[in-house]
């Protein structure tokens, strides 16, 4: 028994489970956006496609850790003796496992009519896999490097949560996307520049290591200013029609957002003011899932009571 938990710990250690809690939202955030009643919300087939994106998180972080592991043992070291201890053969087993359920999830999606949904969920599929393993390791790629996070996990999400619902986008709805992708794609720019010195010495080569940590930072500072973008598209549908509790309810959480936003991007400026950026960096990437945490949760209680 005592081993059998002990896999578990490590499995959900490689799988990151301590903040997937905060990536929920990406999910749900397009489904809240275009759900006008809360039967819309509780569609099984919604139910199954926050299923299949949990599922895909899971994979992605767990190809991370097995051509990561090299990486890992210098810095993420919890990450490094849980993949260890799991056995390099029995994690691969775990993502062709993982990758065939997707698989069937995803035809089970397309055989119900959401047709767009399951192809953005396959795309979803070859990011996760081109991002970590060779041959192509995108993340080792320089300025392509970023890419699939700001595709992968913070657009196609919310583009697949929406077309369960509709056949067509709003304007409103890609500006939201848009901001939310670079404010994400910001707090995740510091991580990238904490694990400087550990990804060079593997070889792996990011924007911190094109641009410097210095100006990552600044580009990190202003693609999370991008989430201000999201506010106009949620206080446009607070104010149309009559106000009522549930929508004084979203503007509250509007203003929530927007102070968790603040003293994110406030936290990224100090990280840019240090004179050693290395240890900046280091220092303020360990706030990264509150910084996630407390902007998208609100952002996403925002979006629910204008239902």
């Amino acid at each position: 028994m005592v081993k059998i938990m002990q896999k578990i710990k490590n499995f959900l250690t490689i799988s990151r489970a301590n903040i997937q809690v905060a990536t929920i939202p990406h999910a749900l955030l397009g489904i809240f956006m275009v759900a006008d009643t809360l039967d819309d919300i509780m569609k099984v087939d919604n139910l199954v496609y926050v299923m299949l994106y949990l599922l895909l998180i899971t994979l992605a972080c767990n190809i991370n850790c097995l051509y990561d592991i090299d990486v890992d043992k210098y810095y993420k070291k919890s990450l490094y003796n849980a993949t260890v201890s799991l056995g390099v053969k029995n994690v691969k087993i775990l993502i062709v496992i993982g990758g065939i359920i997707a698989i069937f999830i995803i035809f089970y999606l397309y055989t119900r009519g959401h047709v767009i949904t399951a192809a953005l969920s396959f795309i979803g599929i070859l990011l996760a896999a081109i991002y970590s393993s060779p041959p192509p390791r995108i993340k080792a790629r320089g300025f392509l490097s970023a890419f699939p996070t700001f595709v992968g996990l913070y657009m196609l999400p919310l583009l697949g949560g929406w077309y369960m619902l509709r056949d067509s986008l709003k304007i409103s709805f890609i500006l939201f996307i848009a901001g939310y992708a670079l404010m994400n794609e910001g707090f995740t720019l510091v991580n990238t520049c904490e694990d400087y010195a550990e990804d060079k010495r593997e070889g792996i080569k990011t924007w911190a290591h094109i641009f410097g940590i210095k100006n990552t930072l600044r580009i990190a500072f202003v693609f999370s200013s991008g989430g201000i973008l999201c506010i106009f598209p949620v206080v446009n549908n607070i104010f149309y029609g009559s106000l009522n509790m549930g929508k004084a309810i979203s503007l509250a959480f509007v203003g929530v957002f927007l102070f968790a936003l603040i003293n994110s991007m406030r936290d990224i400026w100090k990280a840019i003011d240090s004179h050693d950026l290395q240890k900046s960096s280091k220092k303020y990437a360990r706030k990264m899932p509150l910084w996630f945490i407390s902007t998208r949760y609100p952002l996403l209680l925002a979006t629910l009571f204008i239902i």
